[in-house]
């Protein structure tokens, strides 16, 4: 997720820093966002001819000109070197201290997170925010352990922020109006590979408004599954063709990660009660590692 945020700030001209457990997840980081550079150029070098064909079935006989004409303003060059040169390695902590902003995406661990912030109060003065991409956890407990929690927000983005516009924004209890302004100021001046950003104000309450909804729908498609109702692939089906989603809640289930699922069921289950059960079968697929697509099986099972 890290680096798909990193992504989206290159993308609009940011210089960005880019910092993990050692150098390969780095190196990593930055080869996935140049596959996703390159996805998205092929999308939309195939674009005008898709266009083509689509006004040619409503029965509408194009010249060569004309044809040439959509291929110009529909075909845009992307310049994926000079986007990726956008983005610096970096080993240390050390090496962020200048930056106006920093957004950690480490595990979905409410622990990892506040030793986080403890430790990277040794490193950043008062004019950087501090932000987390948290999706479920308190950024009041997070801030309670940085020596300006004033400075301290959750900007969480959306899998895969490059295509999914929305970004929540939550200010912990100690958060400035300032950093709230800021955050809500810079998102809104991103755009991803399809929009502008929309950034959303939130009270800090367990999943925010969007995952404490989506959650509970995996849930609940779980449930109809053990309740021996409807499959997996039906469920996902209805929802789709049913209530417009994109994706099914096994689909999403398995996009996200069953681990992140299954952790944020239990920390809403913890705020909100027995309505958030982790389902058994959740939980032994956790157990057994089968976490969706990173690990090539889930609810689904996928081939490189």
């Amino acid at each position: 997720m890290g680096s798909s945020i990193a992504e989206v700030f290159a993308f609009n001209g940011y210089s960005v820093y880019l910092k993990d457990q050692n150098m390969e997840y780095v190196n990593r980081g930055i080869s996935h966002v140049r596959k996703v550079l390159e996805d998205y150029q092929s999308y939309m070098d195939s674009m005008p001819d898709k266009e083509i064909k689509r006004i040619e079935r409503n029965g509408i006989e194009l010249t060569e000109t004309q044809k040439n004409s959509i291929k110009k303003n529909l075909g845009k060059q992307l310049d994926i070197d000079g986007i990726i040169s956008n983005i610096h390695p970096v080993e240390s902590y050390k090496e962020l201290s200048q930056c106006g902003l920093v957004i950690e995406a480490v595990f979905e661990k409410q622990e990892i997170k506040n030793d986080l912030f403890r430790e990277l109060s040794g490193y950043f003065g008062e004019n950087t925010i501090l932000a987390s991409n948290t999706s479920s956890l308190s950024i009041t407990e997070m801030a309670a352990n940085y020596k300006y929690p004033e400075n301290n927000i959750i900007i969480h983005f959306f899998n895969p922020p490059y295509t999914m516009p929305l970004v929540e924004i939550v200010p912990a209890l100690q958060t400035g109006s300032k950093t709230v302004e800021t955050a809500y100021s810079l998102i809104s001046g991103l755009r991803n590979h399809r929009d502008t950003m929309v950034p959303v104000k939130a009270k800090e309450r367990s999943g925010f408004i969007v995952n404490r909804i989506l959650i509970q729908l995996i849930n609940e498609a779980i449930k109809i599954v053990e309740e021996g109702i409807a499959d997996e692939k039906s469920v996902d089906i209805g929802m789709k063709k049913g209530a417009g989603f994109p994706m099914g809640p096994f689909e999403l289930g398995d996009y996200v990660g069953l681990d992140i699922v299954y952790d944020v069921l239990k920390s809403f289950n913890k705020a909100y009660g027995d309505a958030y059960i982790p389902p058994e079968r959740l939980k032994n697929m956790v157990i057994a590692g089968y976490l969706g697509r990173k690990t090539g099986k889930g609810f689904y099972e996928y081939t490189k």
